[in-house]
């Protein structure tokens, strides 16, 4: 009798012991299933508003963002610079202003298609950001979306895009070449100033505004490029004209020489600004107006006007000499400002002398000049043509003023590559480093659930050891 209640006591200590076990599985492992979905989506340190991620401080590196996310609050995210990478879920469908700004560690992101709403200077001061994709149903690229991210060397822009703002891509000075994707219509002041890297610009057939300093301080710039069958402009030997080569809109500040369309009859206000390498320069016969500040801020040092010249406003510039004839403009504009004048006719004050100074006028093939002859064609807008033959549409959308006189508003540049009309996208190099969320189930306190089951199944193993004991006493 007294084995049996020794065997009836064993029997309830080992049933007592794995329904222990079994309890405490219980209640840790469906907990932890919940955990694990939690850690799948990096929720660890990210603060929410309901579905709206306010805030981090978490330990950075690459990071994603919740799946049950939908909104990304204004800054929330400003100043991290432990952020490494960042993948932002299809859930969200909108980015605030500067949220990602001066996460001066962040190398590469990808804004996904759901993001239909994107705030101002969202990665503005991103200093290490390199690659970006933009799959964004948003219409524009706002205003310092990437001013200052210097890291920048390939964008991806999706073809919904159809305009970029003010400074979106300022002072990105490791950007190389630039393919606006067919359908953007405006690029807007100093999109790209200060991208000390970019040679070129290719912009297509559909772009029709483009804010005359929004090339400003691209000292590498050389080459425009405009597609064919854009109405409003055109480019001639890496230039940025009209479209019907009559007036000079911008001469790439890298371009050490250059030849003008002989269709030309106005220099546009600022088309030399910053080129300090054209040294000498020929205005082709039939040209009529130089407008103000055409020359400011140039390097050349001789040029040379022809007599149907009729127009030379004021210019912060400070020539050698300047070639002409006399009782011309040159002439009298040269007097007045203290510049020395030599005369092609042999009745000024010297020997043009050299002509090796003389930049030789292009003979780029132009048409639609009808209605253009004198040099009243006033664009608002610059567009570039990939067509280096120098072929191009009617100018559109400008404002006519008397006398040749135009205010240029708008330019644009194409790379040195030309960008096919049929061109979707802008060249860049997708973002490969794409974060994925640990799989493994973790508890609240960072423990692997399968140590809790090896601790119970000790623990049923210790009870039978003192059970057997006892049962041998």
């Amino acid at each position: 009798m007294g084995e049996m209640r020794t065997m009836k006591k064993l029997f309830k200590g080992v049933c007592r012991s794995v329904l222990a076990a079994a309890l405490l599985c219980m209640l840790v492992l469906p907990r932890n299933v919940v955990l694990a979905s939690q850690a799948n989506t990096s929720t660890a340190g990210f603060q929410m508003n309901g579905t709206t991620v306010t805030g981090y401080n978490g330990s950075g590196g690459s990071i994603s963002i919740p799946d049950n996310a939908t909104a990304i609050a204004s800054g929330a995210f400003s100043g991290k610079s432990n952020i490494s990478a960042v993948t932002i879920p299809s859930s969200v469908t909108s980015i605030g202003d500067s949220a990602f700004a001066n996460c001066s560690g962040l190398t590469s992101v990808t804004i996904p298609g759901s993001v239909s709403s994107l705030g101002t200077g969202v990665f503005s001061g991103c200093s290490r950001l390199s690659s970006v994709t933009m799959q964004a149903a948003v219409s524009s690229i706002p205003s310092n979306t990437f001013s200052g991210c210097s890291a920048l060397t390939s964008v991806a822009i999706s073809s919904s895009i159809n305009s970029i703002g003010s400074s979106a891509f300022a002072n990105c000075k490791s950007l190389s070449s630039m393919s606006v994707p067919n359908g953007v219509t405006t690029i807007g002041g100093g999109a790209f100033s200060g991208c000390s890297g970019l040679s070129g610009i290719s912009i297509p057939s559909s772009t029709s505004s483009i804010s005359t300093d929004a090339f400003s301080g691209c000292s590498a710039l050389s080459t425009i490029n405009v597609a064919g069958g854009n109405g409003t402009y055109a480019s001639d030997g890496g230039c940025l004209y009209n479209a019907s080569y009559t007036k000079l809109l911008i001469c790439p500040q890298a371009k050490s020489s250059i030849a003008l369309n002989s269709a030309i009859r106005i220099i546009g206000g600022g088309a030399f600004n910053g080129c300090s390498r054209v040294t000498s320069l020929t205005v082709p016969n039939g040209a009529t107006t130089i407008e103000s500040g055409a020359f400011s801020n140039s390097g050349i040092k001789t040029v040379t006007i022809p007599s149907s010249v009729t127009s030379i406003g004021s210019q912060s510039w400070s020539p050698d000499v300047i070639y002409g004839y006399s009782n011309s403009e040159a002439e009298s504009y040269a007097e007045s400002n203290g510049y020395v004048f030599y005369s092609l006719d042999g009745n000024g004050d010297g020997d043009p002398g050299d002509e090796s100074q003389e930049v030789q006028t292009g003979n780029a093939n132009y048409e639609d000049l009808e209605g253009d002859e004198d040099g009243d064609d006033e664009n608002q807008n610059i567009v570039v043509d990939d067509d280096d033959s120098g072929s191009g549409g009617s100018s559109s959308s400008g404002g006519s003023s008397s006398g040749g006189s135009s205010s240029n508003n708008n330019s644009s540049v194409s790379g040195s590559k030309k960008s096919s009309s049929g061109s979707s996208g802008a060249y860049a190099t997708k973002t490969s480093n794409v974060h994925q969320a640990d799989t493994t189930p973790k508890t609240g306190d960072g423990f692997d659930p399968k140590l809790l089951v090896c601790v119970a199944l000790i623990l049923v193993g210790c009870a039978f050891f003192f059970l057997g004991k006892r049962k041998s006493a």
